[in-house]
């Protein structure tokens, strides 16, 4: 699966990564894996792409039914459940439009499994340079209220804006796969072979999928962890769609911090002079809520 350009991800297993209490409920699992379903822009060779706004990680093996499952993706989209005016996610999203306008591209999910009705958002900055704080309080909050300031952030979604289009793409922590020849591999299954780096006690698995870098990190003690989390991702990216980056993007997750306190699982994307970026404590709340971003 070499990130075949862009990475479409059709999403239709989002049970990845590890399990924390606001974040695991089957109920909103099922709507987020339906709501996730996006397109990611593919700029793929012309005979392969049917779809100019999305793109996933393809093998060489599923290129032939790549156009096939486009169609269906495509077809899922228009049915795709959109949180309404009832919900509270919704309700926020409402108020940041008010504040940031229109063009401001937020996710359309909350990427939790519990705790939705009790979501709190807060932001700063303005509609060319934004960051916005997603958490999960004893009580439902106005939107921006003092009091979500406290409220340890399960998320956040950033939109940074440059001067240029080559400004912004060398922001983007994208990494080629010609630093990584001549590594030791790994399978990850999916015909997906990553590279190994180690040192210092430290381990990163990575690969790339068309205009994506990915890379897992884990420490010495804890390999195992890096490669069943880089296996997970591989597997998720085969079912999940996410926004294409208009030249790289990058995406890296952490085996030890997942699920816990830091928001080390990182994905961005350059789109013109922007730079969006999606960090959660959770792999599968950042692929969620990244995906949702259409």
């Amino acid at each position: 699966m070499n990130y075949r350009n862009l990475l479409v991800l059709p999403l239709a297993v989002l049970l990845v990564g590890c399990s924390s209490p606001t974040h695991q409920d089957s109920k909103s699992t099922s709507q987020t894996t339906t709501s996730a379903k996006a397109t990611i822009s593919s700029t793929q060779k012309k005979a392969k792409a049917t779809s100019s706004t999305s793109s996933r990680p393809q093998t060489a093996a599923t290129r032939s039914s790549r156009t096939a499952r486009e169609r269906a993706a495509s077809a899922a989209n228009k049915s795709v459940t959109q949180p309404t005016a009832t919900t509270r996610l919704a309700a926020l999203n409402q108020q940041l439009t008010k504040t940031l306008g229109k063009q401001a591209l937020v996710p359309q999910v909350d990427g939790l499994t519990s705790g939705s009705s009790k979501l709190n958002m807060r932001y700063s900055g303005d509609a060319a340079n934004y960051t916005i704080n997603y958490s999960v309080g004893q009580q439902a909050q106005p939107f921006n209220a003092a009091a979500v300031v406290d409220e340890t952030a399960y998320a956040t979604v950033t939109k940074t804006t440059y001067a240029t289009t080559n400004a912004a793409a060398q922001q983007v922590g994208y990494r080629d796969n010609k630093s990584t020849a001549g590594l030791p591999t790994v399978d990850l299954g999916h015909q997906i072979t990553a590279h190994i780096d180690a040192g210092a006690g430290q381990r990163y698995i990575m690969w790339n999928e068309g205009r994506w870098s990915l890379t897992v990190h884990a420490n010495m003690m804890h390999e195992d962890a890096g490669v069943a989390l880089a296996k997970q991702a591989v597997a998720t990216f085969e079912q999940v769609y996410l926004p294409a980056p208009q030249s790289v993007g990058a995406i890296t997750f952490d085996a030890i911090s997942s699920g816990s306190g830091p928001l080390d699982q990182v994905i961005q994307w350059q789109a013109g002079k922007v730079v969006y970026q999606v960090k959660a404590q959770e792999m599968a709340t950042a692929i969620k809520m990244a995906a949702s971003m259409q």
